[in-house]
């Protein structure tokens, strides 16, 4: 397991309603914890079962108005801009790496 921890800037101050559906985001895959300190958002999630991209369209759909201090690029799934799955090999003894003769 690789915890993370990504930090959004909060658009204002959140009302009770915004507060209980924050609440619904904690039960979502992967997020294992929320924390508010002034006007940010710290969210804890499992990186080896999600990505920082889903993490954010999930507070987008709960309606949270949001955004990440650094922008995750388009097309990418986190920082880097790159998509990446460290459950498959991308190099070394795979039969799927190897090249067909």
């Amino acid at each position: 397991m690789t915890f993370v921890c990504a930090r959004y800037r909060l658009a204002g101050d959140l009302t009770t309603k915004e507060l209980e559906k924050l609440g619904h985001l904690s039960t979502f895959y992967g997020i294992r914890g929320l924390s508010i300190e002034d006007r940010d958002l710290f969210v804890e999630y499992d990186a080896s079962r999600i990505r920082e991209a889903e993490v954010l369209a999930a507070l987008r759909r709960t309606g949270i108005p949001a955004e990440p201090l650094e922008p995750i690029p388009f097309g990418g799934l986190d920082r880097t801009g790159e998509s990446r799955d460290f459950a498959w090999p991308t190099r070394g003894l795979s039969p799927a790496n190897q090249k067909q003769k």
